[in-house]
């Protein structure tokens, strides 16, 4: 009986685990990076993070959507559609991270470009890492 018991825990405990693999995670790490350096540069620092979803997108390309919110009076994140929200949309293609902030009406407004360093053989090329920044 312990053992059928154990045997169902494991199996649901194991169901929700999502295991990604190196790069995709990377990209998670960096797209998150640059979402909350933006927000703390909007001054919306006590925004957190909710939900993050990878998108369909064309070949060669990953897109990462990340929703923040900002918590109640008692630091609570309730799914609310009234709680303050900030949508993110995060674009990598080949060596190229853009991100995006979602306006209200749904419109896209990238705020952020970055190029990466490209890899070759192993080996890292010295190249400047260029990051534009565009503010309204």
């Amino acid at each position: 009986m312990k053992n059928n018991i154990l045997f169902i825990f494991s199996i649901i405990f194991f169901t929700g685990c999502n295991l990604t693999d190196q790069s995709t995670y990377q990209q998670q790490q960096v797209c998150k990076s640059l979402s909350q350096g933006y927000l703390q540069i909007q001054n919306q620092s006590t925004y957190e993070l909710w939900k993050m979803e990878k998108s369909e997108a064309p070949e060669q390309t990953r897109i990462i959507k990340l929703t923040y919110k900002k918590p109640n009076e008692n630091g609570l994140m309730l799914s609310s559609n009234f709680l303050p929200t900030v949508k993110i949309e995060c674009t990598q293609q080949q060596q190229q991270v853009k991100v995006a902030v979602q306006q209200p009406t749904g419109q896209l407004v990238q705020v952020l470009e970055l190029k990466l360093a490209e890899t070759a053989i192993g080996k890292q090329k010295i190249h400047d890492l260029t990051a534009q920044s565009k503010t309204q």
